[in-house]
């Protein structure tokens, strides 16, 4: 009797230990489980963040429009203006340069064989220019810049203007003479370019062409383009 009872005590204590042990097992299991699934959700959640951290491709908005100051200049006028506004914007500056320079005598207005009479009394003239542009579809506003010939921009530019594509684009003209003013100009390039917005644009006197900065200041503040200097 001893025994048997014995027995039944013994089978009751690996009964109890055994069902201690599967409640240790299942715990550890669902604990296991519940690791694994919040490592798998700080993964996933990590890879979001690091998603949306990521910098946009698209420009910032108020991205500034680039700007391009183009000119030609036969005696070095033209590009002393050019320069100072090239200096306040700080634009791109270019060179119209003929293929052919331009002498002396070429420019020799009270002879009437010269070069410069001889294609500002032909509107067909077009004289070639040497090199280009590169990119210009980059840029939006073209500040342009010539001297006077003849009440009228040098033929070299009607070259320049029949060159690119100024659709969508601003043109600000500028030029230098001794006294003709624009002499109607940024009219002639309202025609020759009808896609384009052509605003006021600007004469420098010849004598006054080194000392341009504060008239350039002026004329960007009228048409509403703030100096950047």
């Amino acid at each position: 009797m001893k025994k048997l009872l014995s027995f039944f005590m013994i089978f009751a204590i690996a009964v109890t230990l055994a069902a201690c042990g599967s409640g240790k097992d299942s715990g550890e299991q669902s604990a296991t489980r519940e690791n694994t699934e919040g490592a798998k959700q700080s993964s996933d959640t990590q890879e979001q963040v690091e998603e949306n951290d990521e910098p946009s491709s698209e420009e910032p908005a108020g991205t500034e429009a680039k700007a391009i100051v183009v000119y030609f200049s036969a005696t070095g006028n033209t590009r002393a203006v050019a320069e100072t506004l090239a200096g306040l914007q700080g634009a791109d500056l270019y060179e119209i340069v003929p293929e052919q320079p331009y002498t002396d005598e070429d420019l020799n207005y009270n002879n009437r064989s010269s070069r410069s009479t001889v294609e500002q009394n032909d509107p067909d003239a077009r004289p070639a220019i040497s090199g280009s542009i590169m990119d210009f579809e980059q840029y939006e506003v073209i500040y342009i810049g010539y001297p006077i010939w003849w009440g009228d921009m040098p033929r070299i530019l009607y070259t320049f203007f029949d060159t690119y594509d100024f659709d969508g684009k601003i043109i600000a003209p500028f030029c230098t003479s001794g006294g003709s003013g624009l002499s109607g100009t940024p009219g002639t390039i309202a025609e020759l370019e009808s896609g384009a917005t052509v605003i006021d644009g600007l004469h420098i006197s010849s004598s006054s062409a080194g000392s341009a900065e504060n008239s350039v200041s002026e004329w960007l503040e009228t048409n509403g383009i703030e100096a950047k200097k």
